[in-house]
């Protein structure tokens, strides 16, 4: 048996540094964990098809509770995608990951399910060849201000 010291060095909480890219991802479990230098407790994601857990903040919290409730156990199940960008932490940016919510499905009758269609966009009845109308300084000034 050859030992590697990379083995060793392995996370068992994703990282913004492992996805370069967005990733979907299947919840299999939410557990509270010991995480960070202070040992804080927070909810961990766990995943069906990958080994490692998301370590929840409160911004990917409040995106998991719009969607899908607050009871952590009803989160399961459900497919969600992991981005990694940039984050305002501590008064720095830093790499982070977020959650974002996959779009629902939606059946077509025949027993088979289709991607929910957009609404199409909203569309001004001005004519083509009008040209857009300019702004008064009376329209610019009457933002009410409250006190």
């Amino acid at each position: 048996m050859v030992l590697l010291a990379s083995d060793y060095d392995k996370s068992r909480f994703l990282k913004a540094a492992d996805l370069k890219s967005e990733k979907k991802f299947k919840i299999k479990n939410v557990t509270e964990e010991l995480v960070g230098e202070e040992q804080e407790k927070k909810p961990v994601l766990w995943f069906t098809n990958d080994e490692r857990g998301l370590v929840l903040n409160k911004t990917n919290i409040r995106t998991l509770a719009g969607a899908y409730g607050d009871p952590m156990k009803d989160w399961i199940g459900n497919i969600i995608v992991v981005f990694p960008t940039m984050a305002n932490f501590r008064g720095r940016m830093v790499d982070a990951l977020r959650v974002r919510i996959t779009p629902l499905k939606q059946a077509t009758g025949n027993g088979q399910t289709a991607a929910a269609t957009p609404k199409p966009p909203v569309v001004d009845d001005k004519f083509e060849d009008e040209p857009p109308a300019k702004p008064s300084l009376a329209d610019d000034m009457d933002d009410e201000i409250g006190f």
